[in-house]
């Protein structure tokens, strides 16, 4: 028997240090924000950590949905970087999926544009919207990241929930 799932938004930024928020899509209030390094060197270890780690936040907060920042690649990116992300990604929608959970993604500029208004805002930007919205002091730009996307998820549900009701 599976249990009733929360209006629960996780946000994840994956990176070699992982960022993740937690939100109550109904209040709209901040549950929970972290940054979690993963392992640097072992590739095998790095995906096992973060498939331990989301399943974890998954039994903890029992989500509804799942919001990812989608690859950004600037353009002096190392060949493996694809690669890595892209792995991060799968191990993620599995996790996601083995609950039934709908995944999201959010381009970097369309984050920045929710959060702040503008597409091309710097980190310092995001951050300073995020601590005087939330009252909390951001770990890290990861931890920052998985805040506004799971933000930006919610901001997104509203609008399509507003277009709907006209």
């Amino acid at each position: 028997m599976t249990k009733k799932k929360n209006d629960v938004v996780i946000g994840l930024d994956l990176a070699q240090k992982l960022g993740i928020s937690a939100f109550d899509g109904s209040s709209e209030k901040l549950l929970f924000s972290e940054s979690v390094a993963l392992y640097r060197g072992d590739t095998q270890k790095r995906l096992l950590r973060l498939r331990e780690y989301l399943c974890e936040i998954f039994d903890r907060y029992n989500p509804s949905e799942i919001a990812i920042e989608d690859v950004f690649l600037p353009a002096r990116t190392s060949p493996r970087t694809p690669i890595a992300l892209g792995e991060l990604r799968g191990v993620a929608r599995l996790c996601a999926a083995e609950r039934d959970l709908p995944v999201f993604f959010y381009p970097p500029r369309q984050v920045k544009m929710a959060i702040t208004g503008y597409g091309n805002a710097s980190k310092q930007d995001v951050v300073h919207w995020i601590e005087n919205e939330f009252q909390i002091k951001v770990k890290d730009d990861n931890a920052a990241d998985a805040v506004s996307i799971a933000w930006t998820h919610i901001m997104m549900r509203r609008f399509s929930l507003q277009n709907q009701q006209q």
